[in-house]
């Protein structure tokens, strides 16, 4: 049924809400440096890992496609806590965000749930709490279309791309744990960041080519904002 005349107009004179774009997404890709510790011989522990390094590179599209960069990373030696370097994570982690990485099940989440089960128990739930908001969210597993955990190096598929990323094995990474170099495991966790990003804007199929100039552009500003 119509509405009267003077309805009309008042349904007409109403105003209009404008709405305004604010959301922003975040990627954020990890790469994590980890020693494996073998079980004893008594079997009073199990394998597991003792966390070595962390970077994080975050990268946020605002509502207008405009992309801002933000990489930091942090590294601990033998006879460090390893919950230093969980409390760095946990302040340095967004809240939301897609998640990033290369065989992020093994080579980062299985380290960092070692060292959350193994520290400050109140620290400990705190940063698994954050850790689980972030991936029981969207991620990107990017070693998944090239084998999994039996993929080849993430070296070798990067070099594919153009994309340098130096080949270390875990006793290098061992060695600068152990001896204190704390400067070559942050450079070591940062340049895997960066190839994992890389890697995947170059598997975009041509739908990344803004955030390509963008990164790059950030790169070569020598912007980059890290923390130790």
């Amino acid at each position: 049924m119509p509405l009267p005349t003077s309805d009309r107009r008042r349904q007409d004179a109403r105003p209009v809400q404008e709405i305004t774009m604010t959301d922003t997404c975040s990627f954020i890709t990890l790469a994590v440096a980890s020693i494996r510790i073998d079980a004893n011989q008594r079997g009073t522990h199990s394998a597991m890992s003792h966390l070595a390094a962390m970077a994080v590179l975050i990268a946020e599209r605002d509502s207008v496609g405009t992309w801002t960069f933000n990489l930091k990373r942090h590294a601990v030696a033998a006879g460090d806590r390893e919950d230093s370097l969980l409390l760095w994570a946990l302040n340095i982690l967004p809240e939301s965000g897609i998640v990033i990485g290369w065989q992020l099940a093994n080579r980062a989440m299985a380290p960092l749930l070692d060292a959350a089960s193994t520290g400050d128990p109140e620290l400990g739930r705190a940063f698994l709490e954050q850790l689980t908001r972030l991936v029981t969210a969207p991620s990107v597993d990017l070693a998944v279309h090239h084998g999994g955990i039996g993929a080849p190096l993430l070296a070798e598929i990067a070099a594919g791309y153009g994309i340098d990323l130096p080949v270390t094995d875990s006793a290098a990474v061992e060695s600068a744990w152990g001896f204190g170099d704390r400067a070559w495991l942050r450079d070591h966790v940062e340049a895997e960041a960066v190839a994992v990003w890389r890697l995947w804007l170059a598997e975009s199929n041509g739908t990344a080519g803004n955030a390509s100039a963008a990164f790059h552009a950030w790169r070569s500003g020598g912007s980059n904002t890290r923390s130790f």
